[in-house]
């Protein structure tokens, strides 16, 4: 029995929408939509440069459950790429690209074998003899419950076992209840590694047995912040070795700038414009949010940020860019004093404001649209407060504006 190596990379998202990028110019803005694809390129070329044996993906490959011929054509040309070098791909799909969607079918090389609706196994089998039993399946649907872990039987016979599984591990309340399970259960299957998706943040949830989340290839929101990649795996005997790869083309990221409440403009300006200008030093591509954190009480700021934030903009040039895509302030702002001066009618809107929590129920008819919800993701608990937050400070600062408070 000799070593096997691979690469382990999950939620691709080919063909993102990138919604919400407002005001970017054009190229940039094609740039942005092209870095899944960009990022995907990589990881091959990665595959292909470590003579990997083979490489597993772990569900929603493409972002939609109709796959656009145009992705499913250039995914097609990167399973070739690794058909030349005699390197198979073994794929799940998940929740997002599940085998219930509508879509014109392209015929895939012979080196790709796709896990069925149904758990199932595949065999690998190195020239040397060495063999790898691979486990997994496809959502049949978009919404898959069951704990499908209970499926999941090691078949003896094989020197390594490696179980793909998109899915939920349990205590993980930020992200769909999708094919649930524990750390517990994947221990109790006595396999080699498990190879997840559907997090998309690098996670190594277990050494012994190995376990990890590699996360999404190329951040597609705020919420995806940082470098993304995939995972070059060694197994060799009991010893194990992991290493992260990079593919990340564009990266989302915050920087939080502590001011004093009565800086002018200028003082603003400046900061700003020194911290776009380091991340631009390092030559990567950036989608930036600066968040100032203001020293003292501050009113008035609204417009002057939406100012800035197109000023800023309007500067950036160059290959690598970075694009200033939001400024916010984190401090919440005093409206003790103002409440006091409101009207009984402002000051009730303000409290049902603070106390109105079931945004899902108020966001429902908009997620069941067909031509929206693809583009839309599940608010977070954070996000849902900063929508809150937002309404009540532009409501306090519409009534100063008037004369109210």
């Amino acid at each position: 029995m000799s070593s096997v190596k691979f690469i382990h990379a999950a939620d691709l998202h080919l063909d993102s929408p990138f919604s919400g990028l407002k005001d970017m110019p054009p190229s940039l803005l094609k740039e942005i939509r092209e870095s899944p694809f960009k990022a995907f390129q990589k990881m091959i070329n990665e595959a292909i440069f470590h003579q990997v044996d083979f490489i597993v993906l772990s569900g929603d490959l493409f972002d939609g459950e109709n796959r656009s011929l145009r992705t499913q054509v250039r995914f097609r040309s990167e399973m070739e790429k690794l058909q030349q070098h005699q390197i198979p791909a073994f794929i799940i799909h998940g929740n997002h690209d599940h085998l219930s969607g509508s879509w014109v079918t392209v015929e895939l090389p012979g080196n790709v074998q796709v896990f069925s609706g149904q758990t199932e196994v595949k065999l690998f089998q190195k020239s040397d003899g060495t063999s790898v039993h691979l486990y997994g399946f496809s959502y049949p649907r978009r919404h898959v419950t069951e704990r499908m872990i209970e499926t999941y039987i090691k078949a003896e016979g094989a020197d390594y076992h490696i179980g793909l599984l998109h899915g939920n591990l349990e205590g993980n309340s930020e992200h769909s209840p999708y094919a649930p399970f524990s750390l517990k259960e994947l221990c109790a299957k006595d396999f080699d590694y498990w190879a997840l998706g559907h997090i998309h943040k690098h996670q190594v949830v277990s050494e012994n047995p190995l376990v990890i989340y590699p996360g999404n290839i190329q951040g597609r929101n705020r919420k995806e912040s940082g470098v993304k990649g995939c995972l070059l795996v060694e197994l060799d005997g009991d010893t194990k070795r992991h290493s992260f790869i990079e593919t990340s083309g564009v990266i989302w990221e915050s920087e939080t700038i502590k001011i004093s409440a009565d800086s002018n403009f200028d003082a603003m300006y400046k900061v700003c414009k020194d911290v776009l200008e380091k991340k631009r030093f390092d030559g990567r591509c950036y989608l930036l949010e600066i968040k100032l954190d203001i020293v003292g009480s501050v009113n008035y700021y609204g417009e002057i940020l939406e100012e800035l934030t197109r000023i800023l903009q309007d500067e950036e040039q160059g290959e690598s860019f970075v694009w200033l895509y939001r400024i916010k302030i984190i401090q919440p702002i005093s409206v003790v004093s103002s409440r006091e001066k409101i009207t009984s009618f402002v000051a009730e809107i303000s409290m049902l404001a603070s106390e109105f929590e079931d945004i899902e129920t108020a966001l429902a008819p908009l997620y069941k649209q067909p031509g929206a919800r693809r583009f839309l993701d599940s608010l977070e608990v954070e996000e849902q407060q900063e929508l809150l937050d937002e309404a009540e400070r532009w409501l306090l600062q519409a009534f100063e504006s008037k004369g109210y408070l």
